[in-house]
């Protein structure tokens, strides 16, 4: 269980005297800037050699963890959601940090076909030929709210997308979204945005969209989970929530399906560099 309320600061102080300790002599330490990611990337490291730590404060916070570890022990490594990266082409790996596959890590386990099949067998009755499809469908249902995402990153609009909900702003009939709603519920949320000029972000919006990303990079994995979770709850799982879907895919995401991730293979380079061991295969 991971306390509540630990402040950075708090958990830089309890991971160096874990270092220190003679039992953590050659363990390797990986840091995740998500509490869900420790559930997650715990079961595919090796626990004998392995710490998998949730460093509260985001994704900067990881980095400027693993720089400050780094100077005490050299097992250090951190993994962040690429969010934006690969679309800006900014994706390199840093020093000792590296990035999931696609948006985040929901959508690196979402790009494998076991899970996605392991996902829609669970819940729908979507023949198997067509899961590629209805996934498609999902991703497309959100898209203009990840375009926005990706303006705001791009041009630091300083919108607000924290608990501007949109799932009754579905319609799962026809996989629609009321984005016009939505959009006036981030700019009624965002007291400090540059512009509020809808005409012109709709504008915006439209020339991302020539560029044609794979919707893989530009989605958020919790907002196209919000998505799959108000289908299956149309399809009979009333009492489904969110969590409950995100532990069928980190349940769904196996040893087998990590090892076919570029994550994967740049961490194996990395602990075969420094002669160490992070996974058990």
């Amino acid at each position: 269980m991971i306390p509540k309320n630990i402040t950075y600061q708090q958990k830089l102080n309890q991971l160096r005297f874990d270092i220190e300790h003679p039992n953590n002599q050659g363990i390797n330490f990986v840091l995740v800037e998500g509490d869900s990611d420790i559930r997650l990337f715990r079961k595919l490291f090796d626990s004998e050699k392995c710490k998998v730590e949730y460093i509260p404060g985001g994704k900067f916070k990881v980095e400027e963890c693993v720089t400050e570890l780094l100077q005490e022990h050299t097992l250090i490594v951190g993994i962040l959601d690429a969010d934006f990266s690969h679309l800006e082409e900014t994706n390199e790996d840093k020093f000792n940090v590296f990035l999931t596959d696609f948006h985040d890590i929901e959508m690196t386990m979402l790009a494998q076909d076991d899970v996605l099949h392991t996902i829609l067998f669970e819940y729908t009755d979507v023949h198997k030929n067509n899961h590629h499809t209805f996934c498609d469908n999902i991703l497309e249902t959100i898209e203009q709210i990840s375009y926005l995402k990706w303006l705001n990153e791009r041009e630091n609009l300083w919108l607000t997308f924290k608990k501007v909900g949109f799932q009754d702003l579905i319609s799962i009939s026809n996989f629609r979204l009321n984005f016009n709603e939505y959009l006036s519920r981030v700019l009624a949320r965002s007291k400090d945005a540059i512009t509020r000029d809808e005409i012109l972000i709709y504008e915006k919006i439209h020339e991302l969209t020539q560029l044609n990303p794979d919707l893989f990079h530009l989605t958020n994995g919790h907002d196209a989970l919000i998505v799959f979770t108000k289908y299956f709850r149309s399809k009979g799982n009333k009492g489904l929530s969110d969590s409950n879907v995100a532990r069928v895919f980190r349940a769904a995401f196996t040893n087998a399906c990590f090892r076919e991730t570029k994550l994967h293979k740049s961490l194996k380079n990395w602990a075969n560099k420094n002669n160490t061991q992070l996974f058990t295969t």
